[in-house]
Formats: C-alpha cells, structure tokens, sequence
C-alpha cells in the first residue's frame, strides 16, 4: 500500500510549556488515521509533508500547590498558551513559528498576562533502511514501521517584555515576567518505532539555555534545562477518517541552578532553585480528517528539589497540569 504521507496526515503537534519560570520548549509531532500516533508531550520523528501548512492552539492550566511559608504571596496559577504555524520545505525539513501567551498569578501581587517571546524552528527527520537516511517524499504503511528519528534546533526571540509590574507599581520578580530577554536556544533529538499497527514508542531529549539579562533591579540568568521524554500511544479506535488514540507519557526534566549578580558583581547560584522532576501523564486524541483534538493531565511523579521547602510556585510543585491542544492541516 503506496501513499504519500500528505493524504494520511492529520498534524498533531504538541507544545510544552513547563511553569515557574516561563520556560519551554517545542515537542511536535505528526499523525493521521493510519501510520504511527503522536503523543501529547514527547516529540515525534515523523516531518510534515511536503507543502502542508500545520496550524495549532494549545492552553495548559497549571496551579501550585500552597505553602505558609509563602503566605501572603503564593504563587497560585500560570496559564501557558500558544499558537503555532508549521511547513514542510522539504519530505525531511519541518519549519515552525511558536506564539506563546502566559498568564501568571500571585497572591497579593495581582496577575501578569502577557505576550511571551516567540521561538522559531527547524527540524531535519531521518529513517532507517539499510542504513541513515533523509525521509523521501513518499512511504508506504509498511515503510512507515521503519525507525525514524530527528534532529532540531529552535531558539526564542526576545520580543516579550521583562519590566512589567505588579498591582503596587514594583517591578516583577524574573520568573513573573513573560520575557527572557535574551535569546534561548535549544538542540534536541527525537526516535520513534511503530511496534504494531495500533502501538508507537517514541522518545526524545533536549538541551536548553538561557542568556544572563539585566532586569530594571537585577541582572539574572536562568538555569539551564535537560529534558528527556518517552512516551507510548496506543490507537483504540480507527475507522475511515477518523482514529482514536490513548498515550502514557513519562517526561525528565532536569533544572540547573538560576543565577543572579551578587553585590561584588559575579554571577552566584541562588538557593531554592533547580533540581530533578520525573512527570507522569496521560492523554487521548481525537483525529477527524485534518482536525485533531487532544486533551493530558500529567503531575509530578517524583521530585527531587533544591531546598524544596523554599521553591513554591515551580516546577515538580505543580498540583496538576492539564492541557487541551487544537491542530489544523493543509497541503497548499
């Protein structure tokens, strides 16, 4: 069975948004009523199709857990929104523009809504047969089982602001505003294997860092960001047009101390900063044509913080983070 994968793709691309700090990264994927899932967090090898326009809203609601030794001023919630435009150039060269939107809330401070840094990138997708080699423009089902892999490089452009201020005039803390600042490149590395024709693995890591920048009471530098992801997605239902997938997800992330210029003028490592998450999730799309809907809860499996007692509102911290991603595709 001989198809171009611009007849069975339907994007499903998903963005994750980690919370304290306005930190992420992009995880894209594409899937169709046939061929191997895309998960909700974990990044798929597989390109869009040459000439496919991809297009994509996703919001993800995320409130922290809340301690007494932050009263009054908990951290209560951060609502990550994006909007994404994705082309195909090439069979194994994807291109996407990201448009974040967050929304961040702090007791006795008031709430942050604003535009954040938009990122662009680039991905390059490879298969192997007999060997590595770039995707071709056309693959059957059968050749669709083949491992596939990627390799990306995205990094943010500092449009977004980082001198807003909170309902009493003073500036905002860094991880409450919505810019870095600075650019924040990111590399990464994906694989997928269709195991069955229900049944996809998928797996991806990535590396990303962040420029020192001189805020109007500050000069700050977050701390770098290590995430490995694996996930697996199983399709329950398909039929036509139509196709129902579940996926599990299990998502590292790893978080280097943030930075901050001491009164002799180095950049010193803060306390209460970084550490080692382990989330776990679980969600279902649903693909109709070109139209995919996809909904996950994830939440922290297990922690392992810097001075945790001190590090409310940040990652691993998080009651829940719960998401909903719309996706849109069409060959121009």
């Amino acid at each position: 069975m001989s198809r171009p994968r611009a007849i069975l793709a339907a994007g499903a691309l998903a963005v994750a948004t980690p919370a304290a700090a306005h930190h992420g990264v992009a995880a894209v994927g594409v899937a169709g009523p046939e061929g191997p899932g895309a998960a909700l967090e974990t990044t798929s090898s597989l390109p869009l199709p040459q000439d496919v326009l991809f297009t994509l809203a996703r919001t993800e609601y995320v409130p922290f857990e809340r301690f007494g030794f932050a009263e009054p001023n908990n951290k209560t919630y951060s609502s990550f929104n994006m909007v994404a435009l994705g082309y195909g150039l090439r069979p194994w060269l994807s291109v996407y523009v990201f448009q974040p939107y967050n929304v961040k809330a702090q007791d006795g401070i008031g709430t942050n809504a604003a535009a954040g840094d938009t990122s662009v990138m680039a991905s390059l997708a490879f298969k192997w047969d007999e060997g590595l080699r770039l995707v071709p423009e056309k693959e059957s089902l059968d050749e669709l089982t083949d491992w596939h892999f990627s390799a990306w490089a995205s990094c943010t452009v500092p449009v977004a602001s980082t001198t807003a201020r909170d309902d009493l005039g003073a500036y905002l803390a860094p991880d409450m505003q919505t810019g870095f600042g600075g650019p924040s490149p990111v590399v990464g590395v994906s694989a997928l294997k269709q195991l069955t024709s229900d049944l996809t693995w998928l797996a991806d890591a990535s590396a990303q860092y962040f420029f020192p920048h001189t805020y109007p009471f500050t000069r700050y530098q977050f701390g770098a960001e290590a995430r490995v992801d694996t996930a697996s997605v199983y399709r329950v239902y398909g039929a036509g047009r139509f196709r129902l997938d579940l996926s599990g997800e299990l998502n590292g992330l790893l978080l280097r101390r943030d930075r901050e210029r001491s009164d002799a003028g180095a950049m010193e490592p803060l306390p209460a900063s970084g550490g080692t998450i382990l989330y776990a999730g679980a969600g279902a799309r649903v693909f109709y044509g070109p139209v995919s809907v996809a909904v996950g809860v994830r939440r922290a499996a297990w922690k392992d913080l810097n001075e945790q007692a001190a590090q409310q509102g940040s990652e691993g911290l998080e009651r829940f983070r719960a998401a909903l991603t719309v996706g849109y595709s069409t060959r121009l």
